[in-house]
């Protein structure tokens, strides 16, 4: 056995202080991450870029005052916006403001600086000075505040600064900002603009908008009254959905006062007008689906009510507005025909082309061309023209980069993102060259009344802007272009098609009502809303929207029907059957009963005429006769219209016959009557004999 001897005290110590290292390297390693932090914090600046939380997150969003627009050899000044959505407060700093005096040259430069992507970021960024600095105070959580910062001309040498674009980084505690200014031309000349802004009240699935909802739309603080404002005062020519003028004037003395009042000041504005498809029906999806001509409503007086209208004179009835009045957007002086406006990016060289081939082909178009708009982006051959002609069709090109930009701003309710938006666009429109230059405000989701302003204003403030008519601009020599092309959309050409085999069902199966336009009219109109290019910003609302539509027309084939009543025990020779007519239509309807049967011991009157109001049930009496006593047989019972069109699912009803227990019941009711009779007879007769037997037997006992 081996004995290990006890360890020395020295050596006992030894291994105590090896393990008190130990202790002490194996806490440092555990705290290390937790120190690591606060010391690189203490080392490096703190990261410009918005820094994520759990809470939320920390922004920095720059625009430059005026547009972006900079005078040559005048002060530069950014309001820099700092947001804190985070639960904890951003320390106090200091925000830089850095200028590139290498220009922007293009207008894809320009959004690759502003919206940098995965796809952009290694692409060389510009050389950039500092040219001023500001301090900004803590920023305490779920806060906001804005610093106004100025760079001094002389001291930076704007000065020296060549006409063009010019990209500014702006960082500070709680995130880095990309904006440009522009530097216009000293010298630049007169430069014809026009902006194009439409007035729509966005998606529906309704044919008309409701008074209700017209008198929200048009209230102080409503949409189309917050766009009506916008405009006023300015040249922007409008696009008007014929829809909203349609639903007003519908109405007569039913139609909100704030809606009258509305549709008044629309008409008197001078502004240069044109109208979209009702609805602002989606143009590319009816040419891809085969339509031969834009869809129309058919007619609007299903919505009217003659009550609602006022005789034109004394002599006269109340009539109700035509379809052309109903839908008019303007007078005759301001408003522009045969202009077509498919939503941006759907319209390649087919709808083009297809377009201009049904405008010459519609008899009521007199001798105007058919002018289509279409984005920059999707035409080549002749840049910065707005005019153009591609083969034989006749184009309004409107720059596509700087019409995103504005229709940003104008959908924006935030000041400090409109402001950067708006100096995006304008420098935009400065890259476009010296040529006239035509802008969309195209559909924006929502609008406000200073954002769509301002809008407007940022492209008559461009320097030399001179607005241009919509009249002048199709009277120039055009350019020759070709149109892209552009993949139509399978969804909603699917849709349509649908739409239009069921309007054509819908049309067969109206002709039960008394009014078939009450059904057609309304389909045609509610098939334009569904249509409407307001759609194409949210997809999976809209297949809702489609499929709660279908669904109805379903409803509305199954709305007329006859409620089988089971089996029916037929007690007679000759009687009437009750039949029940259901319609749970809105609107009265006039079809035919018909009723036959195949068993020719019945005999049955084969038509009755039915007269069923709205969502009424209606009992019908079909006469029938039996030549048998008794059996069992069947009526087959159909509606149809008074054009023979089969209404409704047939029925058959089965009936037992017991025609016999009418001659049965008969029989025993006279014998019944008879024996009563008889018995009653027998009765009296039984009565009188014991009268006469009781006075009898007095006499007899006296006699005795």
């Amino acid at each position: 056995m081996t004995v290990i001897p006890p360890a020395p005290a020295r050596a006992r110590r030894g291994r105590r202080g090896a393990r008190a290292l130990g202790w002490i390297a194996a806490l440092a390693i555990a705290l290390g991450p937790l120190l690591a932090p606060t010391a690189a914090s203490a080392d490096e600046p703190p990261t410009p870029s918005p820094t994520p939380t759990a809470a939320g997150t920390t922004a920095l969003i720059a625009a430059p005052a005026g547009a972006g627009l900079v005078a040559t050899g005048a002060d530069a000044a950014f309001s820099i916006t700092q947001r804190n959505d985070t639960e904890r407060a951003v320390a106090a700093g200091t925000v830089t403001v850095s200028l590139s005096r290498s220009a922007l040259t293009s207008q894809q430069a320009v959004d690759a600086w502003l919206q940098p992507t995965d796809a952009t970021g290694d692409v060389q960024q510009p050389p950039l000075d500092e040219v001023a600095r500001a301090d900004v105070p803590e920023l305490a959580a779920g806060a906001e505040q804005s610093t106004t910062v100025t760079v001094s001309a002389p001291e930076n040498d704007l000065a020296g600064l060549a006409p063009g674009v010019y990209p500014v980084s702006v960082s500070g505690p709680g995130g880095r900002s990309h904006t440009v200014i522009t530097v216009p031309r000293q010298d630049a000349g007169p430069r014809p603009t026009a902006v194009i802004v439409p007035i729509t009240a966005g998606p529906r699935t309704t044919g008309i908008i409701p008074a209700s909802e017209l008198a929200e739309l048009t209230a102080e603080e409503g949409a189309l009254t917050a766009a009506l404002e916008a405009v006023t005062g300015t040249a922007a020519i409008l696009a008007i959905d014929p829809a909203i003028t349609a639903s007003i004037r519908v109405l007569g003395s039913r139609a909100p006062a704030s809606a009258t009042s509305w549709l008044t000041e629309l008409t008197e504005l001078p502004n240069e007008r044109f109208a979209l498809q009702f609805g602002d029906a989606d143009l590319a999806t009816q040419v891809h689906a085969g339509v031969p001509a834009p869809l129309q409503p058919t007619t609007l007086d299903p919505y009217a009510d003659i009550d609602d209208f006022t005789a034109s004179g004394p002599a006269t009835s109340p009539t109700i507005p035509d379809l052309t009045e109903l839908t008019a957007v303007g007078t005759m002086g301001n408003t522009v025909s045969r202009v077509l406006w498919p939503a941006s990016g759907t319209a390649g060289a087919d709808v083009v082309a297809a377009l201009d081939a049904q405008a010459e082909a519609d008899p009521t178009g007199g001798d105007a061309a058919a002018l289509t708009l279409v984005p920059s982006d999707t035409v080549s051959g002749a840049p910065g023209a707005p005019r153009a002609v591609a083969d034989d069709a006749d184009l309004l090109v409107y720059d596509a980069a700087s019409s995103s930009e504005l229709a940003r701003a104008a959908a924006s309710d935030d000041t400090a993102a409109r402001a950067a938006a708006i100096a995006g666009a304008t420098a935009k429109m400065a890259l476009t060259g010296e040529g006239p230059l035509v802008t969309a405000i195209d559909r924006p989701e929502t609008i406000s009344r200073a954002s769509l302003r301002a809008a407007i204003t940022a492209v008559s403030a461009l320097p030399g802007a001179t607005p241009v008519s919509l009249t002048d601009l199709i009277a120039a020599e055009p350019a020759p272009v070709q149109v892209a092309e552009i993949a139509a959309s399978d969804d909603r050409v699917a849709a349509l098609q649908r739409f239009l085999a069921d309007e054509d069902r819908l049309a067969t199966f109206a002709t039960a009502l008394v009014e078939p336009a009450q059904l057609t009219a309304r389909e045609r109109t509610s098939i334009l809303q569904l249509l409407g290019n307001a759609w194409l910003a949210d997809p999976a609302t809209w297949q809702t929207a489609v499929a709660a539509h279908e669904q109805a027309t379903l409803d509305t084939f199954d709305a007329v029907g006859i409620a089988n009543p089971g089996t029916i025990n037929f007690l007679a020779t000759s009687a009437p059957i009750s039949v029940t007519v259901r319609n749970d239509l809105p609107w009265p309807v006039s079809v035919v009963l018909f009723a036959e049967t195949g068993d020719p011991r019945l005999i049955v009157q084969k038509s009755t005429l039915v007269e069923a109001g709205a969502r009424q049930n209606t009992r019908v009496d079909v006469p029938v006769e039996a030549r048998v006593g008794s059996g069992e047989t069947a009526l087959n019972l159909q509606l149809r219209s008074a054009s023979a069109v089969p209404i409704g699912a047939p029925e058959t009803i089965a009936l037992t016959v017991r025609a016999e227990w009418e001659s049965v019941g008969i029989t025993a009711v006279i014998v019944i009557v008879v024996v009563l009779f008889a018995g009653g007879v027998v009765r009296t007769v039984l009565k009188l004999r014991r009268r006469r037997d009781g006075a009898d037997e007095p006499t007899k006992q006296e006699n005795e």
